[in-house]
């Protein structure tokens, strides 16, 4: 489980903005976004950074917003994630 694995669509709402979110067999939750610079997007497209929200099984958000993450540390928390 990394990064890579992640499938990134339009984002629906901020303009020439990503998302990905990906669901665990844990039922953990991970949202990974980004968007061009400006966009009030935690993540920037250009710099490979993103905002990242993890929901709990019962679908309330871990804690606030996890901003600036490079793909490698995206990729920690996944595998966090998959272990719990």
């Amino acid at each position: 489980m990394n990064f890579s694995s992640l499938t990134f669509e339009n984002h629906p709402v901020v303009k020439g903005g990503t998302r990905a979110e990906y669901i665990f067999e844990n039922d953990w939750t991970i949202s990974v976004v980004a968007g061009p610079k400006d966009s009030g997007v935690c993540g920037d497209i250009e710099h490979d950074t993103f905002e990242v929200l993890i929901f709990r099984p019962n679908g309330k958000m871990l804690e606030d917003t996890i901003n600036w993450q490079t793909p490698v540390q995206i990729t920690t928390m996944m595998n966090l994630i998959k272990m719990l």
